[in-house]
């Protein structure tokens, strides 16, 4: 009789700790459940496109990038987009990285057109960018 009554405690707290685990599953999946938005606002380069063209001065100091920047994020705004440009010697070995900030807004679903004139290093051949950060709003 002992050991039955011990062996339907037993169960019977396993059944407890198993409803109280789905519980507490349940809680800390929704925590972790997002929104677009806030998935969007996380992560800001997921959403950034930077592309466009470049050229270099008369005297091959400095380029003159024209670029473009797309904000494919859903419903996120974003300002303020940090591009990185990357420099690259004629064998594509890479020279340098510098961060420039474009002090704009780019609303949702829009693309804005940008312009950088940067000194380069004296064996740079090519130039690379991509947005990198932004601020949310």
């Amino acid at each position: 009789m002992i050991a039955k009554n011990t062996f339907l405690i037993l169960v019977s707290a396993l059944i407890l700790s198993s409803c109280n685990n789905n519980n507490s599953g349940n809680s800390t999946y929704q925590q972790k459940v997002q929104t677009v938005e806030e998935i969007e606002k996380e992560n800001p380069a997921r959403f950034l496109d930077a592309s466009g063209t470049y050229n270099p001065n008369i005297w091959g100091t400095a380029m003159k990038v024209h670029g473009t920047i797309k904000n494919n994020a859903t419903v996120a705004n974003y300002k303020d987009v940090t591009i990185e440009i990357t420099f690259y010697s004629k064998t594509e070995t890479v020279l340098d990285t510098k961060q420039y900030k474009i002090y704009d807004f780019f609303p949702a679903h829009e693309t804005k057109n940008f312009e950088l004139k940067i000194d380069k290093p004296s064996a740079c051949q090519k130039l690379g960018w991509k947005a990198v950060n932004a601020v949310a709003y």
